[in-house]
């Protein structure tokens, strides 16, 4: 249950904001955020990571588990690297490999592939005028990637703000698996990232009665919700449903005027990685209330530690005139989500903000 509590952890505020070198990105990256890809174009499965320690320094790794079928053990390479911040380029001040390296196999040819891609990737997003929104595509040519393809840019995501890299056919090259930030030196969480457990296909809940007396619980903010006695309330706004979900609610200030990059700035800080869970970008769920200004957003939230998969529900309503933004956040383990989806649903409809 820790875990669990773990992932309902809303970390936002004040980090220093900075960028790579050569642009400046709609939502401000921080130190200590990562993004990490699946690199389709490798005939193992491979993910590529970068991590940003502060402005000038950074890492980039590969890694890829051991593959039975084609013979080949498990790979990770990894360089740190500088950079000067003042130039409007891609310019490295320095490197370091720090990871053994077969220099007779192919680790060689793969630290050089990404040395193409830091200066690929910061080329072509530096050419972009302006990005100052989600999902924006691109046209381009690109070698390593076999010729023709389509980029997807996304404020939300850190750094680069890459999203995906998408073939001719529509078919999938690259693609952003997950991001998240470090919370402190300890935090290993970029280091160990192997993939990302297997979520099970969704099936439609059975009809569960479950039983209970229902309770209404009101904040001091307005916000209230109502739950049944099943629920115990661990804080003046948690409460825990046995060993098998969580809820929360807070209030997140306005923290840009612009409405838009608040509101990615908000959307890319709730659904951040920390220690050691791993939020499935690939597979979220968004869904747009206009109308209500709410943002609902439904995830798989990996823990290789444990092999578990806990899927997270979180909504986000903003209020104009308060200049507030209205936060819920539901978590349940996998096997309990699916099987109590619709009961789950239910409690969280009877929320108001």
């Amino acid at each position: 249950m820790k875990k669990l509590i773990l992932i309902m952890t809303l970390v936002l505020g004040g980090a220093l904001a900075f960028a790579l070198p050569g642009f400046t990105p709609f939502v401000p990256d921080t130190a200590g955020e990562y993004v990490y890809y699946r690199d389709y174009s490798f005939e193992r499965e491979s993910y590529v990571g970068l991590l940003s320690y502060d402005e000038t320094s950074y890492q980039i790794r590969y890694y890829a588990p051991a593959d039975r079928e084609l013979g080949l053990p498990e790979l990770n390479l990894a360089l740190l690297f500088s950079v000067n911040p003042e130039s409007s380029f891609m310019d490295m001040t320095g490197e370091r490999i720090i990871t053994d390296v077969d220099p007779y196999g192919d680790d060689v040819d793969i630290l050089n592939y990404l040395h193409d891609l830091l200066y690929e990737f910061s080329s072509r997003r530096i050419k972009l005028d302006e990005l100052a929104g989600s999902e924006i595509f691109s046209s381009q040519e690109f070698e390593q990637f076999g010729g023709k393809v389509t980029m997807c840019f996304d404020s939300m995501i850190p750094l680069f703000n890459l999203k995906q890299i998408l073939g001719p056919a529509n078919e999938m090259l690259f693609s952003c698996v997950t991001f998240g930030r470090l919370l402190s030196s300890e935090d290993k969480s970029f280091d160990n990232f192997k993939g990302l457990v297997p979520a099970k296909e969704y099936h439609a809940p059975t009809k569960t009665k479950i039983k209970g007396k229902s309770k209404k619980y009101k904040l001091e903010d307005g916000q209230q919700i109502t739950l049944d006695s099943n629920w115990t309330q661990e804080m003046e706004n948690m409460w825990m449903y046995g060993e098998e979900a969580f809820i929360s609610i807070a209030s997140i200030p306005q923290y840009f005027e612009d409405q838009a990059m608040n509101d990615l700035y908000v959307l890319r800080r709730i659904l951040e990685s920390t220690d050691g869970s791993y939020t499935d970008i690939e597979n979220a769920e968004f869904t747009f209330d206009v109308k209500n200004f709410r943002i609902r957003v439904i995830t798989h939230v990996s823990q290789p530690e444990d092999k578990q998969v806990v899927y997270v529900v979180k909504q986000i309503t903003t209020n104009l005139s308060k200049k507030v933004n209205s936060y819920l956040a539901l978590s349940a383990y996998e096997d309990s989500y699916l099987a109590k989806s619709s009961y789950y649903t239910k409690l969280l409809k009877s929320f108001k903000d």
